[in-house]
């Protein structure tokens, strides 16, 4: 059911913004309701875990949609059928106890492999499209009201980036892996769990990385080197554990998030003559 008016600090780690003027969470695939979304606004926004989202303050003025279903299904010896809203930490471990490999990255990114494939999600040097696991996207198509799959060539995809996915409300998607060393695969989970224990703060809110590493560079790095480390701006600051990430108050403003921002491109554009991209999304007015 499409609701009016939902709060949408609720709906994203962070826990910022306003409401939503029309806001669906959609546990199915149905094309009644994703036609009346389409007729009733064109400004949509798909939402899934939210952690990589700053919505503004002043709410969102269209319809959001976060994308809920989840589960995970064989299809053959290495082929997976995964609903949108499913975890990537939930599909690493599947992975894990049927010894496939190619999905050990994913288990410490927060989001969903909806929200993964939409960004072209990754971590430890590798991501979702360019790890070759992704076969099949199903989907929804907003601008002509129809069933869409899509296959990896027909995108253009690099680091953070995907194009050809706009408009897309994606449903489900089919992952192919290879058969790896069970030992092998459970010697890089914890490893990378390891390494995010130790660099990246938990137990707050935040949304992950907020740059992009420029080219042969770390953003956090470079926000450290130019004495940015517990800097402020209002409710939001720079983590003391790893400079990439922001850390917010309980109650805080995205528009604290936005201005902090801001400042940081400023100082690193200054000192480096680098121009830092957010990895975050603003999504609203700001």
């Amino acid at each position: 059911m499409i609701e009016r008016k939902v709060d949408l600090s609720t709906k994203n780690t962070y826990q910022f913004g306003g409401d939503a003027e029309y806001y669906l969470d959609l546990n199915e695939h149905n094309e009644e309701i994703l036609e009346k979304c389409g007729s009733l606004t064109s400004d949509i926004y798909i939402l899934g875990n939210g952690s990589n989202i700053a919505f503004s303050d002043r709410g969102y003025p269209g319809l959001v949609i976060k994308s809920s279903k989840t589960g995970i299904r064989k299809l053959s010896d290495n082929t997976l059928e995964v609903f949108s809203g499913t975890p990537m930490p939930e599909i690493s471990r599947f992975c894990l106890k049927n010894s496939f490999s190619g999905a050990e990255f994913m288990i410490g990114i927060p989001g969903t492999i909806g929200g993964g494939l939409a960004m072209n999600a990754g971590s430890y040097g590798y991501s979702i499209f360019e790890s070759g696991i992704v076969n099949k996207i199903y989907s929804y198509n907003f601008k002509n009201n129809s069933n869409s799959i899509i296959r990896p060539d027909d995108l253009n995809f690099g680091y953070r980036l995907v194009e050809g996915l706009e408009g897309e409300f994606i449903y489900k998607v089919e992952l192919m892996f290879a058969l790896g060393e069970l030992k092998e695969i459970k010697e890089k989970h914890k490893e990378y769990l390891r390494h995010r224990k130790d660099t990246q703060p938990s137990g707050v809110y935040n949304a992950g990385s907020v740059f992009k590493n420029p080219p042969g560079e770390y953003a956090g790095q470079l926000i450290e080197n130019s004495g940015l480390k517990g800097y402020s701006v209002g409710t939001v600051s720079i983590s003391s554990k790893h400079a990439n990430f922001f850390v917010a108050e309980k109650n805080a403003k995205s528009i604290d998030l936005y201005n902090l921002v801001q400042h940081v491109k400023e100082v690193i554009k200054e000192n480096y003559s680098i121009s830092l991209q957010e990895e975050i999304r603003f999504v609203g007015d700001f």
